[in-house]
């Protein structure tokens, strides 16, 4: 008895624990998301993520460590934000534009985010490319060294906008890039 009972408990703990076969997932729409935004948390009261740090591509922007992203500040120079394609490839280059939201702004306990000015701040140029035969293309955010010092943190947030194919993803088409005082 002793014997089946071991039997039956052995069966039931490998039947319990055998693996599944995992359903293939086919997207049913096909649209474009900014990486950054699918990677990192959005912040308190926004529906994007509020990043002041240098992002990296596929992956959360990393804060601690020796592998710690770099702060952005006005010294950082060109960010550049990947933007996935999240279809099958196109036979032909894709062209889109983004937008810049106005009048954004981030605070908490410790920062005192107030909305970044286009051409003293930063500057960008409301398009980019995906390649034909890719699934990325990139926005160039250029951040502006300028002589005085931030009294403030800056927030430029951009939204990005689809085109005749490709709609963007409305949870992941914005991000906000928060420049940091001093």
């Amino acid at each position: 008895m002793k014997k089946i009972l071991f039997a039956l408990l052995a069966f039931v703990s490998l039947a319990a624990t055998s693996c599944i076969e995992n359903d293939e997932i086919t997207p049913t729409k096909e649209f474009i998301e900014i990486d950054a935004a699918t990677y990192n948390s959005n912040a308190l009261g926004k529906d994007y993520p509020v990043l002041n740090r240098k992002p990296g591509e596929g992956r959360q922007v990393l804060t601690q460590g020796t592998t710690a992203d770099p702060l952005i500040s006005k010294s950082t120079g060109i960010i550049k934000l990947r933007v996935n394609l999240v279809a099958r490839q196109s036979d032909v280059a894709q062209e889109f534009t983004y937008v810049v939201v106005p009048n954004e702004t981030y605070t908490t306990a410790t920062i005192n985010g107030e909305a970044a000015v286009q051409g003293t701040h930063f500057k960008t140029s409301g398009k980019f490319t995906i390649p034909a035969n890719s699934s990325f293309g990139y926005i160039e955010l250029e951040i502006l060294n300028s002589v005085e010092p931030l009294a403030t943190e800056k927030l430029i947030v951009l939204e990005i906008q689809g085109n005749a194919k490709y709609s963007p993803n409305p949870t992941d088409k914005r991000v906000g890039i928060l420049i940091n005082k001093g």
